[in-house]
């Protein structure tokens, strides 16, 4: 898989071509007893679109993620602290993504879920692969200013562990340096394989 890098500001856009963005994962505080808040599932399977109260214990807050499979059925979502399957279990090796102190506060101290900005992760099938997916995101360090300062991707692989999937890299860097918080956006290359990642 060939990845190119643009740096750029843009307005986050998806497109794909099948139903991999049919099932949206939200929720802030989903450990309160009112059910009106947090937790929220958006189903895009269904005309209006379906939106469900489904309790679990990763908070999401400003970096979420998730994608189904073809079918429009939910593989796995992320918080930015860790990856779980649809099933809300954190998938083997998917704890402690976005190591650094943005991690240990949002993450570790809060248990917040990662607040790396809108935008802050994306999740892109792996080109002539099947249950193959990159998860690229960004991290920040708070000292002495919030800052993001690493790009980095982790790869999940949905044939093993009996389907449930693990992560098989994670953390993996691409590139530092100054970065926006958030503001990834994939665009399926022209060749019809390949993406462009613009941030």
């Amino acid at each position: 898989m060939k990845i190119f890098l643009i740096l750029y500001i843009s307005i986050p856009l998806f497109v794909f071509s099948q139903k991999h963005d049919y099932i949206w994962i939200t929720g802030h505080n989903n450990n309160l007893v009112d059910t009106s808040f947090g937790g929220a599932t958006i189903d895009f399977n269904f005309n209006p679109a379906y939106v469900y109260y489904n309790y679990r214990e990763l908070n999401l807050f400003t970096t979420n993620a998730s994608i189904c499979d073809s079918l429009g059925n939910l593989l796995f979502y992320t918080n930015g602290c860790s990856i779980a399957g649809a099933d809300d279990l954190i998938l083997e090796n998917g704890e402690d993504l976005n190591p650094g102190s943005g991690h240990s506060v949002w993450c570790d101290q809060y248990k917040d879920g990662y607040s790396g900005g809108i935008q802050n992760a994306i999740i892109l099938p792996l080109p002539d692969s099947i249950g193959v997916y990159y998860l690229i995101h960004k991290s920040f360090e708070l000292s002495p200013k919030a800052l993001a300062d690493k790009l980095m991707y982790s790869v999940i692989d949905m044939r093993m562990s009996n389907g449930k999937g693990k992560v098989v890299q994670k953390n993996v860097l691409l590139m530092t340096g100054e970065l926006s918080f958030g503001e990834i956006v994939g665009v399926k290359h022209a060749n019809g394989k390949d993406w462009w990642l613009i941030t």
